[in-house]
């Protein structure tokens, strides 16, 4: 945190009166005896800005304690009750009224005390700063020519020695404590900008006025002495024509038929021509500028615009430049509509007897041995095989006539062949570039080269794309199933783009001289004849 350095503007130290029998308890407590109120003369004071103040107590325990801010500062700001005339507190900073303006000559008072110690109170009258000077100073490079735009810095000089730079005079922050006006320009968004019309300019001069709204006897005049040193451009050009609309797409088929082709694409339009322009050139001795100009006039011959130019031929060129307009895009042609799906083939069922072996069963009588026990004579048993006939279930294949069920199916119908898509649209040519007429009189000839014309064509449009052939339909399901219909042609597409524009003539000749400058054209009557 950086350490603010104050001044010390008023010490004022009041010695706190002592009780008889109570000064010993009296040094330990830690009850204020008195207090310093601080602020810097090197801060800025000023309306709608804020600045420091700081506090110094002391003790009645010896002990010093600082508000926070001061070198070595900790004691809080809540421990003390500030009020401000002519501002606000908060958190160490006075804030001055913004409707202390104009600020010279004006103060704001500062009251700080202890909280519950009022008797303590020590109160500043505080004097706001003011401009005792300022200066407008662009800070970049411009022509000083009409039209030319000025970015600037404000620089303002304070009566306390302190200087302060305004480098964006956009923001309306920093420019509402200023008031802008212009004679031969105007202030315009943070920039000064020198009149576009020559004619509306008095003497070749532009001025930029600047006054303090804080000390309005403070003011500055920043002056541009026009030499006409730029490269001017009048430059016209040919309407493009539209782009032509896509074709639409053609509709899908119905089960089984074909898809409709695709629509053409529009054409483009074609550009515009650039307008016939007319220039006359007249040179004459300028006396205020101690210099040879050239007066240059320029008209539309189309639209009967005019324009007016001083060019100095030191430095100073004009180009004049009648395109023709580009040609309009050619359509993409629609895409041709998918085929439709061939329906599936006719289904019925048909019955027949037919013959099947199957597995029956069946009871047989058979004759199996088994093993008994039996008394013989001597009465002993002994194990004899006997001969028993059973009765068992046998399963036999036999031939037997049903009536089965046998699904049918006829052949699937053929796809539908997917639709042609439509072709693209012709790209528009390019415009002609007009025709420029350049005229100057005898002594204005030699400086024909600073005068320099350009006549083009426009673009010619590119050519549209071919619309998408359509997707073919699939075959229908049968017996046997149907054939996929065919894949429809893309549209034809022609390559690259249409021609361009051919340039128009350059065309020189003389005049007879036609201009003489009057210095005094801005005038009044009363301002002509005092």
């Amino acid at each position: 945190m950086k350490t603010m350095v104050y001044r010390i503007v008023v010490l004022v130290v009041v010695a706190a009166a002592v009780l008889p029998g109570k000064a010993e308890a009296g040094l330990f407590r830690s009850e204020y005896d008195s207090i310093r109120l601080y602020y810097d003369e090197t801060q800025l004071r000023l309306p709608g800005e804020s600045f420091r103040i700081g506090v110094e107590s002391w003790l009645k325990n010896g002990k010093v304690k600082k508000t926070v801010g001061l070198a070595g500062g900790s004691h809080f700001w809540w421990k003390y009750r500030v009020e401000v005339t002519g501002g606000s507190f908060s958190s160490g900073k006075v804030t001055v009224n913004e409707r202390l303006m104009p600020s010279r000559g004006k103060y704001i008072s500062v009251r700080v005390y202890p909280r519950k110690e009022s008797r303590l109170a020590r109160e500043l009258l505080i004097p706001l700063n003011y401009e005792t000077a300022i200066e407008y100073r662009p800070v970049s490079r411009f022509d000083k020519s009409p039209g030319s735009q000025i970015k600037g810095e404000l620089v303002a000089y304070f009566d306390n020695g302190m200087i302060r730079v305004y480098d964006d005079l956009r923001n309306s922050r920093a420019s509402a404590y200023f008031r802008f006006w212009a004679t031969g320009g105007y202030w315009d968004n943070g920039k000064f900008i020198i009149e576009p019309d020559f004619m509306k300019i008095r003497d070749h001069r532009s001025d930029l006025y600047v006054e303090s709204l804080r000390n309005t006897w403070v003011t500055d005049t920043f002056s541009v002495f026009l030499d006409y040193r730029h490269h001017y451009n009048l430059s016209f050009r040919g309407s493009s024509g539209d782009s032509g609309f896509s074709g639409s797409g053609g509709a899908s088929g119905s089960p089984g038929q074909h898809g409709q082709h695709g629509y053409p694409g529009q054409d483009g339009e074609w550009g515009y021509d650039g307008p016939d322009i007319s220039v006359w050139a007249d040179l004459y001795y300028d006396s205020l500028l101690n210099c040879d100009l050239l007066y240059v006039f320029a008209e539309n011959d189309l639209t009967g615009e005019e324009f007016r130019y001083l060019i100095n031929p030191d430095g100073g060129t004009l180009s004049v430049v009648s395109r023709g307009g580009d040609g309009g895009r050619g359509g993409d042609g629609g895409y041709g509509g998918a085929g439709g799906d061939g329906r599936q083939g006719e289904k019925w069922i048909e019955k027949r007897i037919e013959k099947r072996v199957v597995k029956q069963p069946v009871v047989q009588k058979v004759i199996r041995k088994e093993k008994r026990k039996v008394t013989g004579p001597d009465g002993t048993e002994e194990e004899v095989e006997v001969d028993v006939e059973v009765e068992e279930t046998v399963y036999k294949e036999v031939e037997v006539l049903v009536e089965v069920e046998i699904p049918m199916q006829g052949p699937g119908e053929e796809g539908g062949s997917g639709g042609w898509g439509g072709p693209g649209g012709i790209g528009g040519l390019g415009g002609y570039g007009g025709n420029i007429s350049l005229f100057f009189t005898d002594d204005a000839w030699p400086f024909k080269d600073r005068i320099k014309a350009l006549s083009s064509g426009g673009s010619g449009g590119m050519h549209g794309n071919g619309g998408r052939g359509g997707a073919p339909g699939h075959g229908g399901q049968g017996n046997p199933p149907g054939r996929n219909g065919l894949p429809g042609h893309d549209g034809p597409s022609a390559m690259g783009s249409a021609e361009d524009g051919g340039s128009g003539n350059i065309i020189y000749g003389t005049t007879d001289e036609f201009f003489f400058y009057d210095n005094t054209a801005h005038l009044s009557a009363e301002e002509k004849n005092p």
